[in-house]
Formats: structure tokens, C-alpha cells, sequence
């Protein structure tokens, strides 16, 4: 075989390496980017849902450099009653916790029901908490305790990732934000990663409501580890007995 022919192989064999490497690099690049949470296509420019009162906020465009400005701006309803559910995954197992919130602004109830043991009572005020177990005539009361940054006494009791925390980032862990229709909702969707854990955490915020309705977070390796969903906020009612403790007084 002659040296010209043997010259020609290699550089042959040498691009073909070089084309493989960099297929290999592109497609292992790509999963990594998509293992963590893959999110729909969505508009940046929305209108808001008719009867809202937040008229600044009805032409607005929403991404990851404007979103901590724009969710400042969000207020929660000050009476509601709504279901959350929320979902812990680990290794070898899973949690799931049915919790029942009743808000009177300033005062939240909140009744949790664990996958195991008895349903826990919990009456939030800006001075007190009131804890006990069903079956319970006891009360055990303290005062509400500090939280992390940007998290509220009655979010931290009902479990919730809330995003009022989003504020709080550096807008370089903010990955991405904008408008979407979620469950029949017109929401503002943020994901951001931990810069503590570097977990990566979604919400889905109602525009109407200014109230978390889903929240994901999962891990570095991509495993979600939490998981919360909301039901349809009522406006304006609370469930009956909400706010009574055992022995029948009325916290207010």
C-alpha cells in the first residue's frame, strides 16, 4: 500500500474520530440540559384576565430579567379556603401530605393530614401558633419563629415553596420566567436554582390570585424530590370551625 494511501486513511480515520467526539459532546450536552425539567414554549407578552386590578401589569413583559420586579407587585386574596398537596420523594420511598388552608388575613389554619399518624392542627396569628393532634383537649402555643428569606411563618408550616423567596436571588440563579396556561390559569411560571443546594425549583403563580397553584424542585442529579399542587382557591369562605381550638375558644 503506498505511503499516499495510508496518509489519506488516516486523516479519513481522524475526522470520522473527531465527528463521533463531537456528536458524543452535542447529545451528552443536550440531556443534560433537559434532565433537569422540561418546560413548554410560552408567550412573553400576555393579557391579564379580565376584572383584575393590577393594570400596570397588563401589558407587561415578563422573563427572568423583569420577574422579581413584576412578582413584587402580586397581593394573595385576603380570605380564601383551598386543598394543597404536597409530595416529598427520597431514595428508597415517598410522603404525601393532604393539607386543608383557611386564611382571614392575618390569621391562617391549617389542617395536615401526614401518611401516617394522626391529623396535626396548626392556627397561625402574628403572635402565636397554635399546635395540636386530633383527639387532643392540649394546646402547645409559641411565638412564630424566623424563616428563611422571603418565607412567610404560615407558608413554612404548610410546606409550600413560596415566590416571595424569588426576590431574594441573585438574577443570574433566575433561569428562566414568563407567562403560561396552567391548569386553566393564566400564570407566571419561574425557575430558579438553589444557590445553596443547587436544586432547581419551578413555580406556577396565578396572575388572578397571586398564589403559588404548583411548585416543583428537583436535585443536582435531576431527581424530584418535592412536589406541591393546589386545588381552586374559593374566595371569601373559610371551612367551619377553622379557627377553634379544642376547648372551643375562637382564636381572632
Amino acid at each position: 500500500m503506498s505511503t499516499k494511501r495510508i496518509l489519506l486513511i488516516t486523516i479519513f480515520s481522524l475526522l470520522l474520530i473527531v465527528i463521533a467526539i463531537g456528536v458524543m459532546l452535542l447529545t451528552s450536552s443536550m440531556r443534560r440540559e433537559s434532565t433537569a425539567i422540561a418546560l413548554p414554549e410560552t408567550p412573553l407578552i400576555a393579557e391579564r384576565p379580565g376584572g383584575t386590578t393590577h393594570d400596570a401589569l397588563s401589558r407587561v413583559e415578563a422573563n427572568r430579567e423583569t420577574i422579581q420586579d413584576i412578582l413584587s407587585t402580586l397581593t394573595r386574596p385576603q380570605v380564601y379556603t383551598r386543598n394543597v398537596t404536597v409530595e416529598s420523594f427520597w431514595e428508597d420511598g415517598s410522603a404525601t401530605f393532604d393539607i386543608d388552608v383557611s386564611v382571614i388575613y392575618p390569621l391562617t389554619s391549617i389542617q395536615i393530614t401526614p401518611p401516617i399518624g394522626p391529623e396535626r392542627r396548626i392556627i397561625i396569628t402574628p403572635d402565636a401558633v397554635y399546635i395540636w393532634e386530633q383527639g387532643d383537649q392540649s394546646v402547645h402555643i409559641s411565638v412564630p419563629g424566623a424563616v428563611g428569606a422571603g418565607q412567610l411563618p404560615d407558608d413554612e408550616w404548610q410546606m409550600l415553596l413560596t415566590f416571595e423567596s424569588v426576590d431574594m436571588l441573585d438574577k443570574n440563579d433566575i433561569v428562566d420566567a414568563g407567562y403560561i396556561e396552567f391548569e386553566g390559569q393564566l400564570c407566571f411560571f419561574v425557575v430558579h436554582r438553589s444557590p445553596l443546594l443547587g436544586n432547581l425549583r419551578t413555580y406556577y403563580i396565578s396572575l388572578e390570585l397571586g398564589l403559588v397553584i404548583a411548585a416543583w424542585e428537583y436535585d443536582e442529579s435531576g431527581e424530584l424530590i418535592y412536589a406541591m399542587s393546589a386545588s381552586e382557591a374559593l374566595i371569601g369562605e373559610t371551612l367551619p370551625g377553622s379557627f377553634v381550638l379544642p376547648d372551643g375558644t375562637e382564636v381572632s
